[in-house]
């Protein structure tokens, strides 16, 4: 377990470096911005990460300012912990994984000519972190294996973009909704392997889907 968590934040700080700068004081938000702060941990349903990854617990939470607003992270972790009762894993199918969620909220620069808008900065943001091989994809809540989005009406679902993480057995994934773009990144082994990225894939798209619905 040590080991996929370690792996995971390489993996997630490869990405990832690029959102968080510095700065004493996050940007005041405009009156335009459909979110004003970054959501907390609590948001995030707890059906959704049961599902996503049975028996995990919140291993760590942090907010702070980044430069355009301020963002939170959570990380919830399952070692696949032996069930006593019966001698079957905790969750289920003896898995170990880490899911990881950033939620930032991006605020509108009215200083700039022309303005720029809180969900102008976030679309920007999360092109700048999908890699080429980011696939896209609709998040359809409470569905599970969304299509990809040019199988999907206009208006239906979340559209989001999808791809293999660095670490084996991982799949990331990035949609914004107005002004808040949301991160999420799952990372498993079945045993001493990783899960195939189909299933990861699979599991982090039903996740964002109802975390999305939640938004």
């Amino acid at each position: 377990m040590i080991v996929v968590t370690a792996a995971l934040a390489v993996s997630a700080a490869a990405v990832g470096g690029g959102l968080r700068l510095a700065g004493d004081d996050p940007d005041e938000p405009h009156g335009g911005d459909a979110h004003t702060a970054a959501p907390g941990c609590g948001l995030v349903p707890e059906e959704a990460i049961a599902g996503a990854l049975p028996g995990a617990v919140l291993e760590s939470a942090e907010s702070g300012p980044l430069a355009g607003g301020e963002s939170t992270e959570c990380v919830w972790t399952s070692a696949g912990r032996i069930d006593g009762a019966d001698g079957g894993e905790a969750n289920g199918n003896g898995e170990q994984g880490v899911l990881r969620v950033e939620l930032s909220a991006r605020f509108t620069d009215a200083s700039a000519e022309p303005v720029v808008t809180g969900e102008e900065f976030a679309a920007r943001a999360q092109s700048a972190v999908v890699p080429m091989r980011g696939e896209t994809v609709v998040l359809a809540p409470g569905a599970e294996g969304a299509d990809g989005g040019g199988d999907a009406a206009a208006g239906e679902g979340i559209e989001a973009e999808v791809w293999r993480g660095q670490v084996p057995g991982t799949a990331e994934l990035a949609f914004h909704e107005d002004n808040l773009l949301v991160r999420v990144s799952y990372s498993a082994m079945d045993g001493d392997d990783p899960v195939p990225f189909d299933r990861a894939r699979e599991t982090v798209m039903d996740f964002a889907g109802q975390l999305g619905e939640a938004l």
